[in-house]
């Protein structure tokens, strides 16, 4: 009897043993400065050369569904008006979760910067990831990628299918691929290594989550239900953390449309009243035309009022003289 009791106690401890504890292997807060978010995660300051890093976000005076401590891995950001991307170590075999941080801070529309996510040089672990759709302007949004090396090899699934790439070199390829609508950005991100489940989650908020199992490759696969309802539920009030509102999943998707954009009322009206002046104007903007993370530039071939008045001040010096002579005669 005691000898049952010692092995079933073994039996189950055995998979608290065998769980890794999570470990961060690579983090990057992308076009900033190092910093450690209040997971304690170290994120290192931006090695990559290539595109633009770009601080255009701490114009914002807040960001939402994040803590307030960890708004400065979402102010910044690399872009690139070409495909771009990072190279990073792996840890051998394992499980591991990559989380990707994104944030609006430009748009205040969707369709208007969507882009592709490349792992591995072979795995597109994000498709067609519009911000703005998912979160709306100045908010936070995370992309969590899960997957598995087992014997060097990358394992990812996709679609019910398990798909596989060589580890070279011991290192991992993270690409943003360039689109028809804009620029490819990324603001932080992160690789974690161990037991996932333990992951730390953007703060009272949900993430895209993509999982790999290769060990359950022969079992059918259940439909995940993030695209339409799911997707309509995280979106937020403009610039507003959620634990000011109360998150409600059951508010009407009609009542998200009328509060978002509360914030900043007349720039939106403003957006709104040219979109319907200018509608060609924007459609040959898109197609020709890519605006990139950052402001405007001012047109430099815009006249002012002197430039109108000048011919009218030489006209008026002109006619003084000639009139003083006509009065001579």
């Amino acid at each position: 009897m005691p000898l049952t009791v010692l092995v079933l106690a073994l039996y189950c401890l055995l998979p608290l043993a065998q769980a890794e504890p999570l470990k961060v292997v690579y983090a990057v807060n992308a076009g900033g400065d190092e910093h450690t978010d209040q997971n304690g995660i170290h994120y290192e300051a931006d090695p990559l050369n290539v595109g633009i890093a770009s601080d255009y976000g701490k114009h914002l005076l807040m960001i939402g569904r994040v803590p307030e401590q960890d708004e400065v891995l979402y102010r910044t950001e690399r872009y690139h008006t070409t495909t771009f991307g990072y190279d990073f170590p792996a840890d051998g075999d394992g499980d591991y979760a990559l989380i990707m941080k994104f944030c609006e801070v430009y748009f205040d529309a969707p369709n208007r910067k969507v882009f592709d996510v490349l792992l591995n040089r072979k795995h597109t672990v994000v498709k067609q990831l519009d911000i703005y759709n998912q979160v709306g302007r100045g908010s936070a949004h995370d992309e969590i990628v899960y997957f598995k090396i087992i014997n060097g090899r990358m394992h990812y699934e996709y679609e019910g299918e398990i798909e596989t790439s060589d580890v070279r070199n011991g290192r991992l390829r993270l690409d943003f691929i360039k689109g028809a609508l804009d620029n490819p950005k990324i603001n932080a991100f992160a690789l974690l290594k161990g037991d996932v489940s333990q992951l730390p989650r953007l703060h009272n908020t949900e993430a895209s989550e993509r999982r790999a199992e290769p060990e359950e490759e022969d079992k059918p696969r259940a439909a995940r239900p993030r695209d339409n309802q799911q997707h309509q539920e995280r979106i937020v009030r403009y610039n507003e953390r959620p634990a000011q509102r109360g998150y409600d999943e059951d508010e009407d998707e009609d009542d998200y449309d009328l509060e978002e954009g509360e914030a900043d009322v007349p720039q939106r009206q403003h957006h709104q009243q040219q979109s319907q002046q200018q509608p060609q104007q924007q459609q040959s903007a898109q197609g020709s035309k890519r605006t990139r993370s950052g402001p405007r530039q001012p047109n430099p071939y815009s006249m002012d009022d002197s430039s109108i008045l000048m011919p009218v001040f030489i006209a008026i010096g002109a006619f003084i003289p000639l009139l003083f002579c006509l009065c001579k005669l």
